[in-house]
């Protein structure tokens, strides 16, 4: 009687094992708790949140990343031009993602020369940062910028590039 009472509970404790694998394992409670973490912005995000969703693991996260600072993101839908993303991983994905939209005013009518400003102004330009305005004076030493594709050459992104466009000139 006792070896069987033993042989029950064993059974109901491998059960209760199965069932939590289960539950953790399963995608739709994946997703419930991803549901805890706010949407990734797609015009801002680092490698690190991208793997945090289901479905997404570190490759498939580098080259969205990859895809954002070669041709930055003007939709969702353009995570299926990311390699390794169809539309079957498209539709699983996209609900986890938005694209923010910032207004930047010019307060000056002047467009800023990239050759000549000074660091101080090119901090001021929109999505051109410390580190940006640092390359793009480091760059200016060698050549002279003539264009706004030359910035890519020294690692400024897509997004960067569609920010000061119309606000600079070479």
């Amino acid at each position: 009687m006792r070896m069987r009472m033993n042989k029950v509970i064993i059974v109901i404790i491998i059960f209760l094992i199965a069932l939590l694998i289960y539950l953790f394992n399963n995608e739709e409670s994946r997703d419930i708790q991803y549901s805890k973490y706010e949407k990734i912005d797609l015009s801002n995000f680092t490698i690190d949140e991208i793997v945090k969703i289901p479905g997404i693991g570190i490759k498939k996260a580098t080259e969205i990343k990859k895809y954002e600072e070669e041709y930055g993101f003007n939709s969702i839908e353009d995570l299926k031009k990311v390699p390794g993303i169809g539309e079957k991983t498209y539709q699983k994905i996209k609900k986890y993602f938005y694209i923010s939209q910032s207004i930047y005013i010019l307060r000056t009518v002047e467009k800023i020369n990239l050759n000549t400003a000074s660091y101080e102004e090119l901090i001021k330009l929109p999505g051109i940062g410390e580190k940006s305005a640092k390359k793009i004076i480091n760059y200016r030493k060698i050549k002279r910028i003539e264009n706004l594709e030359e910035l890519r050459k020294i690692g400024i992104n897509s997004s960067q590039i569609k920010q000061i466009k119309g606000v600079v000139e070479f």
